[in-house]
């Protein structure tokens, strides 16, 4: 798929918010959808919030990669595999993808009685991993694991004894003092999450810097006019007149690919363009060979 088509296709799929600057890290969260599957959507929707927003990072939010599952009929088995990540890596687009899993998750309460009173705790664990995997080598580059346990004092239910003095007479009761138990669990739950994406975006973010930086893309023919050749970038892009380029072009075979069932392309050669004349933002010349079409993609040559 051409540079220009896929570019649709990502603004379709993921709206106009979705398109960043051509040096952009584009990285995608993916959860591993395991049996604590409601807990990575969590711990990845944490991930996402921490790397929002980064100068030079583009992050694809969940929903999107869902989507893109949903439409590729990706297997909830398969998700957990590396090639799973590259594959739908490749078709959003991204350089890297993170897959988040939940190893163990737990939230439990007991109480403990001492003399009069009983206490009531609640004891939450969540243990994760994050796998980094760079989608162009399908590598491994990280794969970072965090834990976090909590034990925090539900209600404490206090006994009185009756109290009988002359015609004095106190029946026996009960104080209690605490939370409502549902309201504890949730807030520990939200506050193991928390931790967790914390201490996992702070582990992955070394390594993410670390990543080979994307490759800027080349530009692309915009047409023939006046008999010249022009294409989309210019000075501003460090084209200068004299400057080559092989212009290519994506071509379907007629087949589609049994893994995404997306049409399957080769690349051609059409020409050799040289260029004659450079403005800020656009560039034009005179191409050797075949006629080039609007899209077809310009390749330095010798840069």
């Amino acid at each position: 798929m051409k540079r220009l088509e896929r570019a649709v296709a990502l603004f379709l799929l993921f709206g106009p918010c979705a398109l960043p600057a051509q040096t952009a890290r584009r990285i995608a969260f993916l959860p591993a959808n395991s049996k604590f599957a409601d807990l990575e959507n969590r711990v990845s929707d944490g991930l996402v919030g921490r790397f929002a927003g980064r100068p030079g990072l583009s992050v694809i939010d969940r929903e999107s990669i869902e989507r893109i599952i949903k439409e590729q009929n990706f297997q909830n088995s398969d998700r957990s595999s590396p090639d799973t990540a590259v594959r739908i890596g490749k078709i959003a687009g991204v350089g890297q993808v993170v897959m988040v899993q939940v190893d163990a998750a737990s939230y439990t309460a007991q109480a403990q009685k001492s003399g009069n009173t009983t206490t009531a705790t609640g004891t939450v664990i969540l243990q994760a991993h994050a796998r980094m995997i760079e989608v162009e080598t399908a590598a491994i580059l990280t794969q970072p694991s965090s834990s976090f346990e909590d034990h925090v004092v539900i209600a404490t239910a206090t006994e009185h004894k009756a109290v009988n003095f002359g015609a004095y007479h106190k029946p026996a009761s009960q104080t209690t003092e605490g939370d409502d138990p549902k309201v504890v669990e949730t807030k520990e739950v939200s506050k193991a999450v928390d931790a967790v994406a914390t201490d996992l975006a702070g582990k992955l973010s070394g390594t993410l810097a670390a990543a080979a930086a994307p490759k800027p893309e080349p530009p692309l023919v915009a047409g023939i006019a006046n008999g010249s050749v022009y294409i989309d970038e210019g000075s501003a892009a460090g084209i200068k007149a004299g400057d080559r380029f092989q212009v290519t072009r994506e071509v379907k075979i007629g087949l589609n690919d049994p893994r995404t069932n997306q049409p399957m392309t080769k690349k051609i050669q059409v020409c050799q363009l040289t260029v004659t004349d450079v403005d800020e933002k656009d560039a034009s010349g005179t191409c050797k060979g075949g006629i080039p079409q609007n899209n077809d993609v310009a390749e330095p040559i010798g840069r």
